[in-house]
């Protein structure tokens, strides 16, 4: 047993080793994708900040000699005048010290605009990507935990992109051009400059090795954990204060954050062991060329300038690595996020469009032949369910919770497919629809209605984002909205609220109606719309619906039934299958019927 638990461990860190080399492609390839769509102003950086480095380069060759030069007597002569060396020297150096920070004030503007379009260009695309994804991921997955790690990718990659590749590529060349002045200048200190340099790499490559897996380890907790159940806990406000539940949810979240802080000590401490070896290292090979350098200046072979030069040059190579190293969480924290979210970002889309997409007016037929369904291995949620709904024909979906109802529903507008048999929209199978154009055509009446923060009058409009203000109108009339919406202060422009908290559980279903009779649909489909409401009110409501369904193809998901007794035709579901079919006075009359069961059991309730 114990040697089965080693091989999956081993097995487990080889899998995060590979993910971790993986992620290094997908985040360059996904860092140069972004960097291919400013072309411009990455070619305007990479100009710049050549000249920043040639200037950064040279500065300390000329500080060196401006310091040798001031114990000299030699003068050069300037538009005809003689000026004393070490003075020109120092207006060389002023003026290309002068150059150089207005470049490198201007890259990093320019950077930072560009980190930040990328961020904000990730977040976008980020988020507009899941609403492409089939409802089964936003079923499986915490929204809290996605977001979060679109979220991090994306802050990730603008550091990745603004501080390190922008920022630092023109220190990189700057170190090219200080290891060949050095070498001209003093080939042996040039060579322990680069030895020292290559050692701490070495020190850097091999300490961060584990680091991988602790980051996989610690970002697993943050996303799963901190950001899954925060996002979830604040999303459902409403009813932790119902159960007043705050202290329970408030001490659950701190224990969250309890977990992740020693798996950050332990990178903490990886930190600060690679930073004490590099500082030895950095140490060792200023002290060797500070020995050396002495010696050179007693034997007269070399300048107190050349040794300030030579000292300006090891802090400017090793600078840039110190950055690096600095920053290699942060680079490391992105590789690793960026992969772990391009997971998601690189599934598979909606097939809105089918290749051979079937043009057809959809006039609203439906029918299923034989269908299976179900969310994941293991028993169907839906079983060998057959039947046809003409065009105009009102259907009911009756049965306990949990049979299936909704499943079949989500079906018809085609967020599953059958695993077997067929699904037709007038006869045409429904993979090979085109589902913008049967979605289109498609309107719900859902019974928890889905309002977003803002006006009253978008929410509406969510019907049909091309429909006239008249238009709109004419749609709360009809809903029996207009009335409440126009007591409001704010009348059309009142903001809802997050979720439509500002409204009642009545006006919410008005505006779900506006909603649906803007859309103009060919097929309705009301789930229970009715169920929370008080009679007055849902007699409103029943009566505006009715007006709604007038010519529709209707489904109605239905556990008062008292709301069904008009359909054309009654399906009632048990155990994912449908065990009876027909109207209300055919149903009644089966002995010992399901249907017969769950309406007498209702009239019992009543009296």
């Amino acid at each position: 047993m114990e040697q089965e638990e080693q091989k999956t461990e081993e097995k487990t860190e080889q899998k995060e080793a590979k993910i971790t080399r993986e992620g290094l492609v997908t985040g360059s390839k996904v860092l140069f994708s972004y960097m291919g769509r400013y072309k411009r102003q990455i070619w305007i950086l990479s100009v710049m900040g050549i000249l920043s480095a040639l200037g950064n380069g040279t500065i300390p060759f000329i500080a060196g000699k401006f310091f040798d030069a001031l114990t000299s007597p030699a003068t050069v002569s300037f538009l005809g005048y003689a000026m004393a060396l070490y003075i020109a020297i120092l207006i060389l150096w002023a003026v290309i010290q002068l150059v150089t920070y207005i470049l490198d004030w201007r890259i990093n503007i320019m950077s930072q605009y560009f980190s930040n379009t990328v961020w904000l260009d990730y977040l976008a695309n980020g988020f507009g990507y899941l609403l492409l994804l089939p409802m089964s991921f936003h079923k499986r997955n915490k929204m809290g935990e996605v977001a979060g790690k679109i979220n991090t990718a994306a802050g990730s990659l603008e550091t990745i992109a603004g501080q390190i590749v922008i920022d630092l590529a023109p220190q990189i060349l700057s170190i090219v051009i200080a290891v060949a002045i050095a070498f001209y200048m003093k080939w042996l200190l040039g060579v322990i400059l680069v030895v020292g340099l290559l050692i701490y790499i070495f020190v850097l490559a091999n300490k961060i090795q584990p680091l991988a897996r602790y980051q996989k380890e610690y970002y697993d907790v943050i996303f799963k954990s901190v950001w899954g159940d925060n996002y979830d806990v604040i999303g459902n406000a409403l009813a932790v204060k119902q159960a007043t539940a705050e202290d329970f949810e408030r001490n659950k979240l701190n224990n969250n954050s309890r977990k992740a802080l020693p798996l950050w000590m332990r990178m903490t401490k990886v930190w600060g062991d690679l930073s004490l070896y590099q500082r030895l290292t950095i140490l060792a090979t200023q002290v060797l060329i500070f020995i050396l350098s002495a010696v050179y200046i007693h034997a007269g072979t070399m300048t107190i300038g050349e040794l300030i030069a030579f000292n300006a040059y090891a802090a400017m190579i090793f600078g840039p690595f110190v950055t690096i190293a600095r920053q290699w969480q942060t680079i490391q924290n992105g590789i690793v996020n960026l992969d772990e979210t391009e997971k998601i970002l690189r599934l598979p889309t909606e097939d809105y469009h089918p290749a051979r997409a079937e043009k057809f007016d959809i006039r609203g037929g439906v029918s299923f032949k034989g269908v299976d369904f179900k969310y994941d291995e293991g028993k169907p949620v839906l079983e060998g369910i057959s039947f046809e709904a003409k065009p105009g024909d009102v259907v009911a979906l009756v049965g306990e919770s949990g049979v299936g109802k909704s499943t079949l529903v989500d079906l018809i507008s085609g967020y599953h497919f059958a695993d077997k048999g067929e699904v037709d929209i007038d006869g045409h199978d429904i993979r090979k629809v085109d589902l913008v154009d049967l979605r289109g055509k498609i309107a719900i009446v859902p019974q928890e209605v889905v309002l977003f923060n803002d006006t009253i009058e978008m929410n509406v409009k969510y019907g049909n984002f091309k429909a006239s203000d008249a238009a709109v109108r004419e749609a709360a009339r009809k809903a029996d909205a207009a009335g409440f919406i126009e007591k409001f202060p704010d009348k059309w422009k009142q903001v809802v609220g997050e979720r439509g908290i500002k409204l009642s559980v009545g006006q919410k279903q008005r505006v779900s109606i506006a909603r649906a009779v803007l859309r103009d649909p060919v097929i309705l489909i009301l789930d229970e719309p009715t169920s929370a409401l008080d009679a007055s009110t849902e007699k409103t409501i029943t009566d505006s619906l009715n007006e709604l369904m007038r010519g529709k193809t209707t489904f109605i998901i239905a556990h008062r039934l008292s709301t069904v007794r008009r359909a054309d035709l009654i399906l009632v579901f048990k155990e994912g299958k449908i065990i009876e079919r027909g109207r209300h006075d055919e149903l009644l009359k089966i002995p010992g019927g399901e249907y017969r069961r769950l309406y007498e059991l209702q009239i019992g309730l009543h009296q």
